[in-house]
């Protein structure tokens, strides 16, 4: 067991949530922001006075832009050197894995700002699929509803679509069309701009309000369906569950739990972090 408070991190592209466990309960948790290894240069810094200022004897991390496992042993290598504290590093969704069934097996969707899928059966064998990143996957997570909101809102105003109320929704958010497109085109990286788009997408649908809204999210909640079942084609029936902030849109959660059979998570991804440190970390 380690002597100590441990770190669990969560990190994405929209929020990163840090939780402290000792003696087995939780004595402190931390909102950061946004925070992704791949995109903001400062993440590594901020990781390590989040070690320090936390007094953690240990550390796991699920970070969001960690690539390959040696993307992970460079990083975990760094933050070691650097606090002098044990350090484990996955991915986002390894994390969620650990955490949704307790180090156990089954596919976990991780659905925030972006969207992939992850898991292991009982043999230990492990497929992961999406996560290809804003620009050449995420169908179905956050940057990609944005953006089809936007692109509903674009066409109908080209009179290339159908009418549609995402045009009032996304003046809304960014003052009109025009400067919709102006910053997104100027603040390429900065995937809030889009994702904070997936409240009022929701409200529409929740309300009845708006058939392409309704389109959007049914696409999207398929998109992720199609990232489970991709996974269970590798390696078997294994069960499902669900994590990240689309999880909270209920018109994508509801067709995506009907269609899988999903289960919510046993514990968030933050407190699956500090399973990457080993089963005996959590006390």
């Amino acid at each position: 067991m380690i002597d100590g408070p441990v770190l669990g991190v969560d990190a994405g592209g929209t929020d990163c949530r840090a939780v402290l466990v000792h003696g087995g309960q939780i004595v402190a948790r931390r909102r950061l922001g946004p925070l992704n290894v791949a995109l903001h240069p400062n993440a590594l810094d901020r990781l390590v006075t989040l070690i320090r200022e936390t007094g953690a004897a240990a550390a796991g991390l699920g970070l969001a832009g960690v690539r390959t496992p040696a993307d992970a042993d460079r990083i975990a290598a760094e933050l070691r050197a650097r606090t002098g504290v044990p350090v484990a590093v996955g991915d986002d969704t390894e994390a969620a894995l650990a955490g949704a069934f307790r180090g156990g097996h089954g596919v976990v969707v991780i659905a925030g700002t972006g969207s992939g899928a992850l898991g292991r059966n009982a043999e230990g064998r492990t497929a992961r699929v999406g996560g290809h990143g804003f620009l050449l996957g995420d169908e179905g997570g956050g940057y990609w509803i944005g953006r089809e909101a936007v692109r509903a809102a674009l066409r109908a105003a080209d009179g290339t679509g159908p009418p549609t109320a995402l045009a009032a929704a996304v003046r809304s958010a960014f003052g009109d069309l025009t400067a919709a497109v102006q910053e997104v085109h100027a603040r390429p990286t900065d995937r809030r701009l889009l994702a904070g788009l997936v409240p009022a997408v929701t409200a529409l649908v929740e309300q009845r309000a708006d058939p392409e809204a309704a389109r959007i999210l049914a696409e999207a909640a398929d998109h992720l369906v199609d990232l489970a079942e991709a996974v269970q084609a590798r390696l078997g029936p294994l069960p499902v569950a669900m994590a990240g902030g689309i999880s909270r849109s209920a018109p994508v959660r509801e067709r995506f739990f009907a269609t899988t059979g999903a289960q919510e998570p046993a514990e968030p991804a933050e407190i699956g972090a500090i399973r990457l440190l080993g089963a005996a970390a959590l006390g």
